[in-house]
């Protein structure tokens, strides 16, 4: 039983929460699930339909709802299956291993501390395999946090050379992908830092979903979350995780030197990392209750959700910088 106000309005969205009323799709939530809840059990980790049924029974996710998504993701590539006897148990894919590795940091983690003015720049051949195929590694490559800076070229500041070269070995199909790692000269008629960071990063658009994150979530009663129901915490964290990660992939997380001051994106991350800590401890226990086959008892780390990412601890470099970068919320 909740010990929490039972009239807050932001707990009646928590329990009206569905995916056909603005929750995030089941294929999200059960992405969520794996790389938020059941990878740090063990790469190896499997869990039921039956199990997963529950675990989202309280957005309105019914079995054959979840089967379908199962079955699609595993088609994609990113979840594996296996049967014992009439039952059907899913676990991460070992080729999709990477790929939630690459997002689980850029979901808790954000951007890492210090940069030395170095570009990552991948130039796709337009003529080299399907449309579809160089459809499909410009997505992917964007999931691994690189930005469009004109047609079939991609950059990041932060990805290193060897992840996005990894992403094109994972899509596969390619032999004529450059990758490289260099700076970026700038002068008459080049582009400079600034004009890059503009072109990978659409921040208006960026900043206005931290702000809607920030505007659903930061009325949760923080100080009570710790006594909400086990069933409650989970989905709690599953919806907070969802949103969250849809915003952080789509993200390029600039340096702080490329950022405006006081970038509302450290202020979503702070709330969604206090209230990850308060519900860790109450989510677990739903989780290790009604996964099948039973998970190892290792506990969610209530920290998992940098408190910030590095750029607001050197956001004194981007006022001296001289920009001049107006970023409405």
């Amino acid at each position: 039983m909740d010990r929490v106000p039972s009239s807050s309005p932001t707990l009646d969205d928590l329990r009206s929460a569905a995916c056909s009323d603005g929750a995030p799709s089941a294929r999200n939530l059960l992405v969520t699930v794996f790389g938020d809840a059941l990878l740090p059990h063990g790469d190896d980790t499997t869990i039921s339909v039956r199990a997963l049924s529950r675990l989202l029974a309280g957005f309105g996710v019914n079995e054959r709802l979840v089967r379908t998504s199962l079955t699609r993701l595993a088609n994609d590539g990113l979840l594996t299956t296996s049967s014992e006897g009439r039952r059907s148990f899913y676990g991460v894919a070992p080729q999709a291993l990477d790929l939630f590795r690459q997002a689980d940091h850029r979901i808790y983690q954000g951007t890492a501390e210090g940069w030395d003015g170095s570009w990552t720049i991948v130039v796709i051949d337009g003529s080299e395999a399907t449309a579809r195929r160089r459809a499909q590694l410009r997505q992917e490559l964007a999931w691994a946090g690189l930005g469009v800076v004109a047609p079939n070229v991609m950059a990041s500041p932060i990805v290193d050379a060897e992840a996005a070269a990894r992403v094109v070995g994972h899509v596969g199909g390619f032999s004529n992908v450059l990758v490289s790692r260099s700076s970026v000269v700038e002068g008459d008629g080049t582009l400079g830092a600034d004009e890059l960071a503009h072109r990978v990063a659409a921040l208006e658009e960026i900043a206005g979903r931290y702000a809607r994150f920030i505007s659903r979530y930061e009325d949760y009663p923080s100080g009570t979350l710790s006594e909400l129901a086990p069933d409650l915490a989970f989905k709690l964290r599953t919806l907070l995780v969802a949103e969250f990660r849809r915003i952080a992939l789509s993200d390029p997380q600039l340096p702080a030197r490329l950022l405006p001051p006081d970038w509302i994106g450290d202020r979503a991350r702070r709330l969604a990392a206090e209230i990850y800590a308060a519900i860790a401890a109450g989510s677990d226990a739903f989780l290790l209750a009604t996964a099948d086959p039973k998970l190892s008892d290792a506990a969610t780390d209530p920290a998992r959700f940098a408190h910030t990412s590095q750029a607001s601890k050197s956001t004194t470099i981007s006022r001296e910088s001289g920009r001049d970068w107006h970023v409405s919320t």
